[in-house]
């Protein structure tokens, strides 16, 4: 857009000079550089404020986080971290803060929006130290979008922080007796297979469901993580660059993945743990699933996710640290592919098996017919 903005020297105050007014805001603009120079600063300063670069600091926060969050899509796409910006700004930063000019936002009320926030779901009281750190990291992801855009004069996420009151929750896991009444005892339930696969192998849920007939080596009994399935039901490649892996399966994990596929096999579905038509395996009907499981056969209420945390628990301290961040596909660097890669020494795997089979989990659940 074209300004009509045209500076004037003022002989007596050597200077130029030029009023400007929008928004039934009037303001003046000045430079004591002299010739064209010192023209062209004036008229760069006042473009600069009609075009709004000024004026930024101004517009309330509830108009501007969704500019933030249109930037952080379009960047980085429907990932985890937008959908925490999305909750935690609808549900902690706007209600707080969506009245007030983003550039009058002191460190006191970003901080209360830490401190004083509380759960939307009603089941708990308060806000563990872990989701308290995500809505920081929120905050500071937010500001550092907005100081380059001049909304804010200075990036304060270094100032905030944690209350040492937060709760630090624990990892849910099941203990053996509930995985020997559940084992004993199935529901019989769609996805119930998955399930128990998932926590005799330690895989995220979206790593179980994402598994095709394609990853499974059905001679050597090795099968490969190659992608998941999110929350969204979206495949991915996985949470990180080690969440590809491989692994023996044996003993009643074995006879768990060989039921499915015969199960399956008339649906001639890519997916192992497909749906009822053989359709791509449905992340919602999977926590159902879970959740209809622990009424039935009277477990704790725990996600999928908490059944990894508890093979976690069963077999830790069985297999060195370099095999378990391999199992596990953490995202630390770890030498997976000498143990795991499509390249492994066949010996390497049965070696980290037999270490597994004397787990309580194995050793127990070996015993069930």
């Amino acid at each position: 857009m074209y300004y009509k903005v045209n500076p004037r020297w003022i002989e007596k105050e050597k200077i130029w000079k030029v009023d400007i007014r929008k928004n039934k805001v009037r303001k003046t603009f000045s430079s004591s550089v002299p010739r064209s120079e010192g023209k062209k600063i004036v008229r760069q300063k006042a473009i600069a404020w009609l075009e709004g670069d000024d004026n930024s600091k101004n517009v309330r926060f509830s108009e501007v986080y969704p500019k933030f969050l249109q930037f952080y899509y379009e960047k980085c796409g429907n990932n985890t971290s937008y959908r925490r910006y999305v909750s935690f700004g609808n549900n902690h930063l706007i209600p707080a803060l969506g009245k007030y000019p983003v550039g009058s936002i002191t460190l006191d009320q970003w901080q209360h929006c830490i401190s004083k926030a509380k759960p939307q779901d009603g089941r708990t009281k308060e806000l563990s130290k872990k989701t308290l750190g995500a809505i920081r990291e929120c905050i500071s992801a937010f500001m550092k979008w907005a100081k380059p855009r001049k909304y804010i004069d200075e990036d304060l996420s270094a100032e905030l922080f944690i209350p040492k009151c937060a709760t630090v929750k624990g990892k849910d896991i099941l203990q053996m007796d509930d995985i020997e009444r559940w084992f004993s005892d199935p529901t019989g339930l769609w996805y119930e297979k998955a399930l128990m696969f998932q926590l005799l192998v330690g895989f995220r849920p979206g790593e179980v469901l994402g598994l095709q007939r394609s990853d499974y080596d059905h001679k050597k009994h090795i099968i490969t993580v190659n992608r998941a399935i999110n929350n969204q039901g979206e495949v991915t490649p996985g949470k990180n660059k080690n969440a590809h892996r491989s692994i023996l399966v044996d003993g009643i994990a074995l006879r768990l993945l060989e039921e499915q596929l015969e199960r399956t096999g008339d649906l001639r579905s890519e997916w192992i743990f497909c749906g009822k038509l053989g359709q791509k395996p449905s992340p919602r009907k999977y926590y159902q699933t879970m959740t209809k499981i622990a009424e039935a056969r009277d477990l704790p209420h725990v996600s999928p996710y908490c059944l990894r945390h508890t093979f976690l628990s069963m077999v830790e301290g069985y297999l060195p640290s370099r095999a378990m961040k391999a199992v596990f596909g953490h995202s630390e660097a770890t030498d997976s592919h000498a143990l795991y890669g499509n390249h492994t020494v066949d010996g390497e795997l049965v070696g980290i098996t037999e270490r597994l089979k004397v787990t309580p989990l194995y050793e127990r659940l070996s015993k069930i017919e």
